[in-house]
Formats: structure tokens, C-alpha cells, sequence
């Protein structure tokens, strides 16, 4: 969401300098910047040099429904070596914090906690992974029934490791755990099986690395959390938006669809937030690729879905933005932007301009729209976006629609961390609701049909040997690096 999305708490780098003078860090929420009018956005450069120079428009991408590209599988790596982490027994009677050492985890490296209890009102165990300036960035939890026997958590750990925790925390009473171990364990896939590529545009050359079909009935939460990452993973809108992001069955998954509700549930909010809506971000992370989302838009004044990447934490522990790509941004406001036109941009650190090097002839270069011969909102279409270390190039239904340059970096140069992934459906504010919300449409719905990235099997990472928790270990395979 170009141009708007500033961290709650962030207080050093390009972040802190958007802050208004007047806000505390306490309570303040992040500020809107005006509609269509993000700084350092792709414009077009008026230099000597760069009106010399011309690109090749980008071919367009046919359907790969006969073609399908190679699932990329993770390589696998040396495991061995005692836990990382074992407790004969644990008992906690109110909430127990463990600080685990710095060297536990390696990035991007699967583990798995298992133990054992004994908890007859159940409660919670999570690992939790901390900034520097000691804010949460990545929560992984499984409940423990009551009268459990046993139960394990597995996930991938971030790029920053450094500061990683394990919380213990009872519901009521007394919480034991026994046999409780950490472990490196084998790779986990983060891909599954698709039935169709029908409606698919991926250029050759890319494998898939990471998807979700939205099978089964419910969001799965191993891969997806349901706010931002800031303000430790609680922030739930941005700017002067009217709806916060809940877990009311904000998240619906049936049909093979996600259904992200928004509804209006009050009249009364002194700020105008009478909304509640839905948002996926990934835990999955990823330094360029092919990215690609079959949505059907919701129609109703005032929506405001989007689909964009922006920065994670990166290896060194920096959480900033910029950087942050829009692949698309549907905003419904009735006159300015209407339900055939979607806005892509991207936001780069100052004094770096992103270069126009091709655009569709419905593409506005001045607003960064593009018009469609359709309503967004009357079917499904397929939005996808390629992201290379020198530009970014969006497409509709294979049809290529703009090119610029791009570099994803902090304000000094440095490589910004990898990219989550985001799909969310924002309500009202100055650019949305710039004309009303119409109250009567809701509830309604971004409607995703599925999520798929790529990466480019060229570029894929070679193995290499590293020493970290455990021994050693190959660390080769980590297509999100």
C-alpha cells in the first residue's frame, strides 16, 4: 500500500522521519499519505539518458494449463547432533519467558518442539522471535489441550535469529510439561498439490517454491498470520483506513476459495472504524520471484483490497520501509478510480527514482492505473507480478501492463530483508472513502481463489556448508534467500 504504510513504534531509519511531529509512539496509529500520490513511486525520467533508451515491450504470458512449470523442492540438508533444546520436565503456574541462546537457530533452517504434558486446563507453548529493539516479529504457538498427552510445533526459522524466546503459559493452574526437546529437523515443503494451471501465467524458466490453494475449511495458519507485522505483530489498519483486521470469521475458506469478510459492526466509533475485515501475511519469505493471485474484487464504494509484498526483518535485524512492492491496489471510490481499474506502484527508499520502461497504452502513467476492457469485481482474473533484482513487471491475465526499475534497498543502499507476502481488504480512509461507504453492500468479500510464487530455477541457491546449531549442516535449499 504504497506510500501509507508506516510502522507503529518505529523510531530510527526513513521509517521514523514519516511520523507526524505531534504523535505519540504510544497510541499513534500510521498516517495516511494522499491518494495516488506515494513518494518515490515509479515516474518517468526525463534525463538525457533515459529518453534514449527503450525496452523491448515484456511478451505476454500464455495460460500454462498444459505446461506446467517444476515444483522446486527444497534441498535437503545434514541433521544430526542432540536436540538443541531438552527439559526433563517444565512446570509453570503463571506464564514462563526462556531466553534461548543466540546460536540455537540457523535462518530459514525447519525445527520442530515436542513434549509432553500433563495439564488438566491445557494452555499455550510458543517460540517467538524478537527485533533488536526487542518488539515480536514472527509468534509460532500450539495450544495444549487439557489432558493432552503430548503435541510438537514445527516451523521455519526467520532471517534474524538472535533473539528467540520460549514462552510457557498455562490456561489456569498448574502447566507440566515433560520430555520437552527442540530439534533441526528435515526440510518442510511449502508447496502443495495444484489441480489446474488453467488461468496461470508463469513465464518459463520458473519453478514453484510456495502456494496455497485454500483447500479444506479453514486458513492455514502455519502459513499465513492475520495482522501486520508491526507494533509486535498486533497492528490491525493503517492510516485513516475504517476497518480493523479481527479473526471473527474474517477468514473464510470453503469451495477452495479464501473469502476475506469485511462487515460493518458499529455506528459508533468516535474515529469513523466501524468496520472489521480480513488480511493474510506469510510467514514465508523471499528475495525476488514470479508472484501471482487469482482474486475476484469486492464492488461496493469505499473497498480497498490490495496484494503487495513488503520488507521482513532482515538478517541483520533491520524492519523498515521502505522497500515495498503494490501488485495491485483495487480502490472503489465511484469516480476517481472505479471497479475497472487497479493501481500498481512501488515504493522506493528517497532519492531513488523508479524508471518507466514500458507501459500497456491503458496503463495512466500519471495516476499508475491501469484500465481494464472488465469490471474487476464480475470475475475472476489472475494478477501476477515478476520481481528481479532490477525491475518489476506486472501483468493482468498474461497481458504485460508496466515495466519500471526498481531496487530493493533501505534509504543508505543496503539490501532490504525479504519480502512477506500480503493480501488484505481495507475499508474507507481519504482515498477509498473519499465519496461514502456504501453501507448497504456489506458484507461482502475479496475473494482469492489461490496464491502461488516462483523462482527463477537459474537463480536458485547453490549448496554451500554452514556450522550453526547442532553441528553441521548444509545449507543449501533456501529458495526464500
Amino acid at each position: 500500500m504504497t506510500g501509507q504504510l508506516l510502522a507503529q513504534g518505529a523510531t530510527s531509519g526513513a521509517l521514523a522521519s514519516l511520523w507526524a511531529a505531534s504523535c505519540m509512539l504510544a497510541s499513534c496509529e500510521p498516517q495516511l499519505r494522499s491518494a495516488g500520490a506515494a513518494p518515490n513511486a515509479e515516474s518517468e525520467d526525463k534525463s538525457p539518458e533515459s529518453s534514449a533508451t527503450a525496452e523491448k515491450a515484456p511478451e505476454a504470458l500464455g495460460s500454462r494449463g498444459g505446461d506446467p512449470p517444476p515444483v522446486l523442492a527444497r534441498s535437503m540438508y545434514e541433521f544430526r547432533g542432540p536436540p538443541l533444546l531438552a527439559l526433563r520436565e517444565l512446570r509453570a503456574r503463571a506464564e514462563v519467558v526462556r531466553r534461548l541462546p543466540p546460536n540455537t537457530f540457523v535462518p530459514k533452517k525447519s525445527y520442530r518442539l515436542s513434549f509432553q504434558s500433563d495439564a488438566p486446563l491445557g494452555g499455550k507453548v510458543q517460540v517467538i522471535f524478537r527485533e533488536p529493539q526487542d518488539r515480536s516479529f514472527r509468534t509460532f504457538e500450539v495450544e495444549v489441550p487439557s489432558r493432552a498427552r503430548g503435541g510438537f510445533l514445527e516451523f521455519d526459522a526467520p532471517a534474524f535469529t538472535e533473539r528467540a524466546e520460549l514462552r510457557i503459559t498455562p490456561t489456569r493452574g498448574e502447566l507440566r510439561l515433560r520430555e520437552l526437546t527442540l530439534s533441526l529437523i528435515p526440510p518442510r515443503s511449502q508447496t502443495e498439490p495444484i489441480r489446474s494451471y488453467q488461468d496461470s501465467y508463469v513465464p518459463k524458466g520458473y519453478g514453484l517454491v510456495f502456494n496455497d490453494e485454500f483447500e479444506g475449511g479453514a486458513l492455514d495458519r502455519a502459513k499465513w498470520f492475520t495482522r501486520y507485522i508491526y507494533a509486535s505483530e498486533t497492528l490491525d489498519r493503517l492510516g485513516d483506513e475504517k476497518q480493523r483486521y479481527r479473526d471473527n470469521d474474517n477468514h473464510v475458506v470453503s469451495g477452495g476459495v479464501l473469502k476475506l469478510v469485511a462487515r460493518k459492526v458499529t455506528d459508533s466509533d468516535p474515529q469513523g472504524v466501524n468496520y472489521e475485515s480480513g488480511m493474510i501475511r506469510s510467514d514465508f519469505t523471499i528475495h525476488y520471484g514470479f508472484f501471482e493471485t487469482r482474486v475476484k474484487m469486492p464492488g461496493g464504494l469505499g473497498v480497498f483490497p490490495a496484494f503487495w509484498l513488503n520488507s521482513d526483518v532482515s538478517r541483520s535485524g533491520r524492519m523498515e520501509h521502505p522497500p515495498e512492492i503494490d501488485i495491485f491496489e483495487f480502490v472503489s471510490n465511484g469516480k476517481d478510480d472505479t471497479v475497472d481499474k487497479i493501481h500498481i506502484a512501488a515504493s522506493a527508499p528517497p532519492g531513488y527514482t523508479n524508471r518507466v520502461l514500458f507501459t500497456d497504452r491503458d496503463f495512466d502513467r500519471k495516476h499508475r492505473t491501469y484500465q481494464a476492457p472488465f469490471h474487476f469485481n464480475e470475475g475472476f482474473h489472475t494478477i501476477g507480478c515478476e520481481w528481479t533484482p532490477e525491475t518489476i513487471t506486472t501483468y493482468v491475465d498474461g497481458k504485460p501492463i508496466v515495466r519500471t526499475t526498481f531496487r530493493w534497498v533501505y534509504d543508505e543502499g543496503e539490501l532490504g530483508g525479504p519480502a512477506h507476502i500480503l493480501l488484505n481488504l481495507a475499508i474507507g480512509g481519504n482515498w477509498a472513502g473519499r465519496y461514502g461507504i456504501d453501507d448497504s453492500a456489506f458484507p461482502q468479500a475479496l475473494e482469492v481463489d489461490w496464491v502461488r510464487v516462483y523462482q527463477r530455477m537459474a537463480e536458485a541457491p547453490v549448496r554451500t556448508v554452514a556450522r550453526g546449531a547442532g553441528g553441521e549442516m548444509d545449507a543449501g535449499g533456501g529458495q526464500d534467500e
